[in-house]
């Protein structure tokens, strides 16, 4: 009578990288999305990532101990199984944290921040995988310098420099420092922002499009209280400063804002000057 087989199935090396395609793509897809316009899409991406890292972990159970569905198997590279780990937390972290970010506004930044990570990850672990299997010579040659128990903590540090989670914000007052000098430029009798308008621009009500009205129809006519979007449902922090101090302290994503919103509610770009109007009036609330 034969011996029951107790190496690794034939089906399991293509499990493994079908789940991976499946990962990426989901992963891919809810960064592309990121977006209130697309927010729908991006919803249904995270979920997806969040289904694939839970798969993964039943793939881990059901393939043989040795097999390349095994999350840890001897003789496997520990660099590889410490960054597949980090990767898998960090990435199945981020689409949780989104899932809670729609109830709990004040998770969004995590979320952001964890996605950011991921998104430096996911290269870096393709450039560790060349590494470990083509790069053998060189990795011997490497890691014989270098003590085994000091990987881990090498991959982590790095994760920490390469991540943007962890990068300084720039401050309102150099964002508003920019437009003003944008508007002086553009007329010199620039003498400075003004609320009262900031205000105007915040409350006037458009034709442009009838989804949007205005910036309160999302932000509500009380800036200090949380919003909800008129499309998607989801629920928007607070756009005034004083309920929100991290409004407007990054200036790639006001940027960003003021290029999609003045062109949705508005019709038009915004100048340098309705930015730093609009700023100053939220930053008075």
């Amino acid at each position: 009578m034969n011996a029951p087989r107790s190496g690794p199935g034939r089906w399991e090396l293509p499990a493994l990288r079908l789940w991976h395609a499946a990962l990426a793509g989901g992963f891919l897809v809810a960064w592309l999305t990121a977006d209130e316009d697309t927010y729908r899409m991006h919803v249904f991406a995270g979920y997806w990532v969040l289904i694939a890292v839970a798969l993964r972990l039943g793939l881990a159970a059901i393939g043989t101990p040795r097999g390349p569905l095994a999350l840890v198997r001897p003789g496997r590279s520990r660099l590889m199984i410490w960054m597949g780990g980090i990767l898998m937390t960090m990435v199945g972290a981020a689409a949780l944290s989104g899932v809670v970010a729609d109830a709990v506004t004040s998770v969004e930044d995590l979320h952001e921040g964890l996605s950011e990570g991921g998104l430096w990850l996911i290269p870096a672990h393709a450039v560790l995988v060349a590494w470990v299997f083509q790069g053998k010579r060189l990795r011997e040659k490497v890691l014989s310098t270098i003590r085994p128990s000091v990987v881990p903590m090498l991959v982590l540090l790095g994760l920490v420099a390469a991540s943007p989670a962890y990068a300084v914000d720039p401050a309102r007052d150099a964002i508003l420092a920019t437009y003003a000098a944008a508007a002086k430029a553009a007329d010199g009798t620039f003498g400075g922002f003004s609320a009262a308008r900031g205000e105007q621009i915040y409350r006037a009500r458009n034709t442009v499009n009838p989804d949007f009205p205005s910036c309160a129809t999302c932000h509500t006519d009380d800036p200090t209280r949380p919003g909800r979007h008129a499309k998607t449902g989801r629920e928007i922090a607070p756009a005034a400063v004083s309920a929100n101090p991290k409004r407007f302290t990054d200036a790639e994503k006001v940027e960003e804002r003021f290029n999609r919103d003045c062109k949705t509610v508005l019709g038009r770009e915004c100048s340098a000057r309705d930015r730093g109007d609009f700023i100053t009036f939220l930053a008075s609330k």
